[in-house]
C-alpha cells in the first residue's frame, strides 16, 4: 500500500498528484497549499519515500498501486496530476482504470520510445549511482527548478529512491510506447511541456492532442522540465482551470495538431 499525505478538507473534487522520479509526495506541497478548494492526495509512488518497500516493476503495476490508493481514499473518480514519471504512471491509469479518473493534467512525458545510444544508456546508469550523493541530488533538483533541498532526501540525508529504482524508472521511461493506446483514452486530458524540454517530449504534444479524443496540449514558454517548481502559481491556476472546466491561464502556448 502506498504512503500518502492529504489535505483534510472535505471538498467536492479530489486531486491525486503523481510525482517525478527521485522525489516523493512532498514536492506537491506548494500546489496543495494553493488548491484548498480541492481535496489533495499526494502519495509516495512505488520505490520512493515512505513507499520504498513497494516494488518497482513497471508502470502498469505502479498504476495498480495508485488505483488501490484511490479506492482506499474512497474519492473516485478523481482528478489526476502527474509530472514526468508520474505522467507515465498516470497515463497507464487512464488506459487501465478509466472509471477512476474524471480529468487529468500531465507534464513532461512522451508517447513513443526515445532512441538513445548504448553509450548514453551507460551514462544514465552511471548517473543513477551519483544520486546517492546528497550534493548531487540537490544539484539535480536545482537544475530543474526545485530549490528546496529537503525534497530530494529523507530524514538523515538518505535518497528518496535507490540507484536501482532510478535505473529502472529511466529504462521504463525511455521505452515507453503508448501510440497504439491514444485513441482509446476518453478522459479529458491536458498535456503540458516546458519550452526547453527534451525534443521527444515536445514532439509528442501534437500526437497526444490529435490522437486522444479529448486532449489539449500546451507549451509553457521559456521554462523546462521542472516548471511546476519554478512557477507554482501558474501550475495551480492551470490545474484549477482544467479541472473546473474554465479557460486556461493566459501565457500558455497552443500546439498545432499533428
Amino acid at each position: 500500500m502506498l504512503h500518502y499525505r492529504h489535505s483534510w478538507a472535505d471538498q467536492q473534487k479530489t486531486i491525486v498528484f503523481l510525482h517525478a522520479a527521485g522525489f516523493d509526495g512532498r514536492i506537491w506541497k506548494q500546489a496543495a497549499e494553493q488548491l484548498t478548494d480541492f481535496h489533495c492526495v499526494c502519495p509516495d509512488l512505488p520505490g520512493h519515500g515512505q513507499s520504498k518497500t513497494v516494488p518497482v516493476t513497471d508502470f502498469d503495476a505502479a498504476s495498480d498501486a495508485v488505483a488501490e490508493l484511490i479506492d482506499r481514499v474512497g474519492k473516485g473518480p478523481v482528478c489526476l496530476a502527474g509530472l514526468s514519471m508520474g505522467s507515465y504512471i498516470g497515463f497507464r491509469l487512464l488506459a487501465r482504470y478509466p472509471h477512476l479518473v474524471e480529468s487529468a493534467v500531465f507534464s513532461g512525458f512522451q508517447h513513443v520510445p526515445i532512441e538513445v545510444s548504448g553509450i548514453m544508456r551507460a551514462l544514465m546508469t552511471a548517473s543513477s549511482f551519483m544520486m546517492n550523493s546528497r550534493k548531487n541530488r540537490e544539484k539535480m533538483a536545482r537544475s530543474i527548478g526545485v530549490n528546496d533541498p529537503s525534497l530530494v532526501s529523507q530524514r538523515g540525508g538518505r535518497p528518496n529512491a535507490s540507484s536501482k529504482t532510478m535505473r529502472k524508472i529511466s529504462s521504463l521511461a525511455l521505452d515507453f510506447d503508448v501510440a497504439a493506446d491514444l485513441q482509446s483514452i476518453e478522459t479529458p486530458t491536458l498535456v503540458l511541456a516546458g519550452e526547453t524540454e527534451h525534443p521527444s517530449i515536445l514532439s509528442a504534444l501534437p500526437a497526444f492532442q490529435s490522437g486522444m479524443p479529448h486532449c489539449t496540449a500546451r507549451i509553457i514558454p521559456g521554462l523546462g522540465h521542472g516548471w511546476i517548481a519554478t512557477e507554482p502559481d501558474l501550475f495551480a491556476q492551470t490545474l484549477r482551470a482544467w479541472f473546473l472546466q474554465e479557460p486556461l491561464p493566459e501565457g500558455l502556448n497552443a500546439v498545432a495538431d499533428a
